[in-house]
Formats: structure tokens, sequence, C-alpha cells
């Protein structure tokens, strides 16, 4: 299992189509599942089993360290993709692999930035990789998607969230730790 390092600031990275407003350069980045975007990204994080049969079935294999589940490890090695894979979380119900990689990290830092977690802010749960692996219609995971965000961001008083979306953006209240920061189109 990889030290926990501190690191002045963190960025997690979804994929939502608001991560193309991401311009931060020479940072920590985590990525989610099979990103698409061309952002460079230091680790990954996946807690979905059909990430790593799509892996499988693709013969890829990750060159950055992967933090996932116990099942998603696990997998893994049935699978033989090679890699640096840290079974890092808790299996919890209807978390994405953002609310991991976020809660994960919250310790470590001071300052944590989430990009490309449209979601939160809009009822679109589509993600850039839908496009490698077929979802079916999604029921409105804001019901406990939203409470998880709340969840965390309270868990972690000491951490200043602050989430990236496009300008104007109406958030729902999320705590006096979490800001937005609206960003014209590129």
């Amino acid at each position: 299992m990889p030290t926990p390092i501190f690191r002045p600031r963190v960025h997690v990275i979804g994929n939502g189509a608001s991560n193309s407003l991401f311009d931060v350069e020479h940072e920590y980045r985590v990525a989610c599942n099979i990103p698409q975007h061309n952002i460079q990204y230091n680790c990954l994080s996946i807690i979905d089993p059909v990430v790593v049969l799509w892996m499988k079935d693709n013969n890829y294999n990750p060159s950055v360290p992967v933090l996932c589940t116990d099942a998603v490890k696990e997998l893994s090695v049935k699978r033989n993709r090679s890699g640096h894979w840290f079974d890092v979380y808790e299996r919890k119900h209807r978390y994405s692999a953002g609310h991991h990689a976020v809660e994960y990290h919250a310790t470590m830092t001071s300052e944590l930035h989430i990009w490309g977690m449209d979601s939160i802010w809009t009822q679109d749960y589509s993600s850039q990789m839908d496009t490698l692996v077929k979802r079916g219609k999604r029921p409105n995971l804001n019901a406990q998607w939203i409470p998880h965000w709340k969840t965390i961001f309270a868990n972690n008083p000491n951490t200043h969230f602050i989430i990236h979306a496009p300008f104007p953006v109406n958030f729902p209240e999320l705590g006096l730790n979490v800001s937005e920061h609206s960003h014209y189109h590129k």
C-alpha cells in the first residue's frame, strides 16, 4: 500500500464534460476509471469491475498506480492486469470512483480541486468513458451522490474543496469548506 504523502493541492478529475476546463500544470492529479481526456495524471481511481474487464478485453494495463477496492484488485489479478493495484478503498453503496478518490485524498491535502464531476450541479450522469463501457440508463444518482459529497466534505473540515464548473452554474449547498470556481468555456 502506498504511504500517504501530504500534498499542498490535489486535483481529482472525473469524466464529465467539464473536465475540459482543467488548466493546471505540475500538480498531483487523480483520474477516474479509463480517462478519455488528454490530462496527465499520477494515479487512477477504479471501483467498477467492468473497467477491469474492459482492460482485459483491450489488453490495457495502467502505467500509473491504481487505487481501488479489494474486489477490483482481486479481479485485476484474476484477469492478469499488470501494474500497481492498491486496495485502499472500502466498498460503499452508491459511491463513484470520484467520491472514493476525493475521500481518500482529503486527509492528505489542505486544498482539493474537483474537476469533471458534472453531476454535482446537473442531472447529467454521463461519462466520457461511456463510449468504451456501455451502460444502461442510470437512475437519479444525486439522491445518493449529493448526500455522500456532503458527508465527505463535512468529515474533512480542515480541507478546502474547490469544485470547478462552467459559468454560470447553480450549485447545491455542500458545506462551509466548499467553494465553486466558475470558468468561462475555452
